[in-house]
């Protein structure tokens, strides 16, 4: 009995051994994790199934048939991914979508004004905005489209994970039409010559038009020399006794409020210039639109004349009303009457008046980094208003943006500046004005 319970026992731990022994099958340290793989994963190759661990490296089979639950557009997206190489560059799209313009505009936009450079009579206003209003549109379509496409770009070749063999691919796909940016300098060009154009007259029109063409281009350059233009370009007439191709030129006074620029025109042009960060650039265009004669003229015009009418014609109409209110009295002679309620009436108007000029020329809310020097007549700080507003606006970008570190700014352009603002008697960050300093 002991014997046969020993017989059972020895074969019972054979076949334990033997079963110990024998090789296994490897499965994942997660049967779990095995489990919701293969339900979930679509049919991916086997090493999106290798799993890392510390010190070991587990592999799980990979299912022999996908679940039929995955749905066909899982299918069709996995099998993409496997099939498609990793170096394939997409074709290049049209140039309208690619770049953004279409190429063919910028040379009918040059034949256009070459014809028009080409043209032996005087070309009206009309036909110039009719050959300056396509330049606008290209002009933004210009800047609205990318510099480049998304594969040729040399931040793509850097960024991207493509190997050296892609390379010659995608030199062979460059676009045989020029890029953006020399697009945009030529168009800035083919304008700026057109103006230059003697037989073409400036009006303000096509002065605003061109303002617009190179702000949206960016190219603030041309500004000041456009803007002189504008006011000593001899204007062009046909000779009465001779064909309509002979043409005279007259010279014209640049001092004449006619020729005074806009001033949205020039606030247009000097932000554009500041965002460009042009300090020559800005100060020229300061001193061709607000700082010259002609604008002054045409403040003085538009602003001061009226004022000054009413003013002359104020001891009249007080005459007139004392004389009325005369009659409304009995305790005086009415002449006596009448000089008393003229007295009254001017010297009310007058001290008025003077208490609102004062006011006006004197008023500093405005200024901020700029401010007049000490003796400048009132006169002056009002008509020049409009300078040096635009002065710090100048400043005001060039400067520090914070009020606390204003008058720390060193460099050559700041001491270059604070000198062409002292040459015209203004002061930058003047000490007893600057925050902190009462």
């Amino acid at each position: 009995m002991f014997k046969e319970n020993w017989i059972q026992r020895s074969n019972l731990m054979h076949r334990m051994i033997m079963h110990a022994s024998a090789p296994r099958q490897s499965r994942s340290i997660c049967q779990l994790c095995m489990f919701i793989s293969r339900k979930s994963a679509p049919n991916l190759p086997l090493k999106h199934y290798t799993t890392f661990a510390p010190g070991r490296v587990f592999s799980v089979p990979r299912a022999t048939q996908p679940s039929r639950l995955a749905s066909t557009k899982q299918r069709k997206s996995a099998g993409a991914s496997q099939s498609s190489p990793r170096n394939v560059v997409p074709p290049p799209t049209s140039p309208r979508t690619q770049v953004g313009y279409n190429p063919t505009e910028l040379q009918r936009v040059k034949e256009m004004i070459d014809s028009l450079l080409s043209f032996k009579e005087i070309p009206s206003e009309e036909h110039v905005l009719h050959v300056l209003r396509p330049c606008e549109g290209l002009a933004r379509e210009l800047v609205a489209s990318p510099t480049g496409s998304k594969y040729g770009t040399a931040a793509s070749a850097l960024l991207s994970l493509e190997d050296d063999s892609a390379r010659p691919i995608l030199q062979a796909q460059k676009a045989p039409y020029p890029p953006t940016n020399q697009a945009i300098d030529a168009l800035s060009n083919y304008v700026y010559l057109l103006l230059l154009h003697p037989p073409i007259f400036i009006s303000l029109d096509i002065l605003t038009t061109y303002v617009n063409i190179q702000t949206i281009l960016a190219k603030p350059e041309t500004f000041p020399e456009i803007f002189k233009l504008y006011a000593t370009k001899p204007i062009p007439k046909v000779k009465p006794s001779g064909p309509s191709t002979e043409i005279k030129y007259t010279l014209q006074n640049p001092n004449k409020a006619a020729f005074a620029i806009p001033l949205p025109l020039a606030n247009t042009a000097l932000e554009c210039a500041l965002s460009h960060k042009s300090l020559v650039t800005s100060l020229a265009i300061i001193d061709t639109t607000v700082a010259a004669p002609s604008f002054r003229r045409a403040k003085f015009i538009r602003r001061a004349l009226p004022p000054l009418t009413g003013f002359s014609l104020a001891p009249v109409a007080a005459y007139t009303l004392a004389s009325k209110l005369s009659e409304y009295q009995s305790s005086m002679d009415p002449a006596m009457a009448t000089n008393v309620a003229f007295a009254g009436i001017l010297a009310y108007v007058t001290f008025t008046a003077t208490l609102g000029l004062v006011a006006v020329t004197t008023a500093n809310d405005q200024m901020d980094r700029v401010t007049w020097a000490s003796g400048m007549p009132l006169r002056e700080r009002w008509i020049r208003e409009e300078e040096r507003a635009a002065v710090d606006k100048v400043a005001q970008a060039w400067g520090f943006k914070e009020t606390f570190r204003r008058g720390e700014e060193e460099g050559v352009e700041w001491e270059a500046l604070r000198e062409w603002v002292g040459l015209r008697g203004m002061v930058l960050d003047k000490i007893e004005l600057m925050e902190g300093m009462e």
